[in-house]
């Protein structure tokens, strides 16, 4: 696809717009022309239904809207949920993609837009580049890699974004961050393993970065995650800082002494000189506390469902 051909595609399709990752990229999209967002189980105003498991609804809704590029953050990334039920993570992961790789090809989409997770690596000499050996350690992780496989083996066009760590204003609170800001802020004691290793990505860096590997028609796989390399309770001790917590509160531990299900890699995270040497630059943490305190009002809010 050309950049001329770029420019002419006017349908967008967000598949779980209602989640932390894709309802940023309603936020900063919403009234644009050709952009379409899909909603599940949380229904939004201006959301289109869609049930990713079930081909025929993927297919009607591909008939209608005809988008060409398809923004896909559905999924079920409870990673110990995978692990103890992998048959219903496969389905609730690769399936769904499946189904909507299937009717692109039918429908004219060109390309598809996937989120990827550091989990694909043994995190033995983390941060990892995208040309990094892959060995997942949990099932999460191999589910994941079986999702890139599909995408590779399907012909189209596709951005494969690997993250980790996203934080930011969400609805439903999932994310790390309303972890220690609800805990913190009833002064209860915070408990977390101080060596596992990411590179977490604020929310709105990360939606804001991928659109421009769309826009530059990018093809591939790319790194997209935060500069900040740092454990759990370093994470939790700047999120206390920014936003003026009891960090004494936090405390740290070895991952062995916790009961996880499912196994975690250590030193992960990500390199992110592919995209800043395409002139893409990610917030570091702080940077990003202080845009989420300054703009709360608007983008922590959310329409009720009419």
């Amino acid at each position: 696809m050309s950049n001329e051909d770029e420019c002419e595609i006017m349908n967008y399709l967000v598949i779980g717009a209602s989640g932390l990752v894709g309802y940023e990229f309603y936020r900063q999209k919403k009234g644009k022309k050709g952009w379409h967002f899909t909603y599940n189980t949380n229904k939004m105003d201006d959301f289109v239904h869609l049930d990713a498991g079930d081909q025929a609804e993927v297919d009607a809704v591909f008939s209608e809207i005809k988008p060409e590029v398809v923004i896909f953050p559905a999924a079920m990334p409870n990673v110990n949920k995978c692990e103890t039920e992998p048959k219903i993570a496969e389905e609730l992961n690769l399936g769904i993609l499946r189904n909507v790789l299937e009717a692109m090809k039918k429908h004219g989409g060109k390309k598809i837009v996937f989120f990827s997770t550091d989990y694909l690596f043994d995190g033995e000499d983390g941060p990892y580049s995208e040309e990094a050996k892959v060995n997942p350690l949990n099932e999460y992780g191999r589910i994941k890699l079986k999702c890139e496989e599909a995408i590779k083996q399907s012909g189209l066009g596709h951005i494969i974004i690997r993250t980790t760590g996203i934080f930011g204003w969400e609805k439903n609170r999932k994310n790390f961050l309303y972890r220690v800001l609800d805990n913190l802020s009833q002064g209860k004691q915070l408990e977390l393993p101080d060596d596992q290793y990411a590179t977490p990505v604020y929310v709105k860096d990360l939606a804001s970065a991928t659109m421009k590997l769309i826009e530059m028609n990018k093809n591939g796989i790319y790194n997209v995650c935060g500069p900040d390399f740092l454990n759990r309770v370093e994470l939790a001790n700047l999120f206390a800082d920014g936003f003026d917590l009891d960090k004494t509160l936090i405390s740290g531990k070895k991952t062995s002494e916790f009961q996880n299900v499912a196994p975690r890699p250590l030193r992960c995270g990500l390199k992110i000189d592919k995209v800043t040497a395409l002139g893409i630059r990610m917030m570091r943490i702080k940077e990003a506390l202080v845009d989420m305190k300054k703009n709360k009002e608007k983008d922590d809010a959310y329409p009720e469902p009419g």
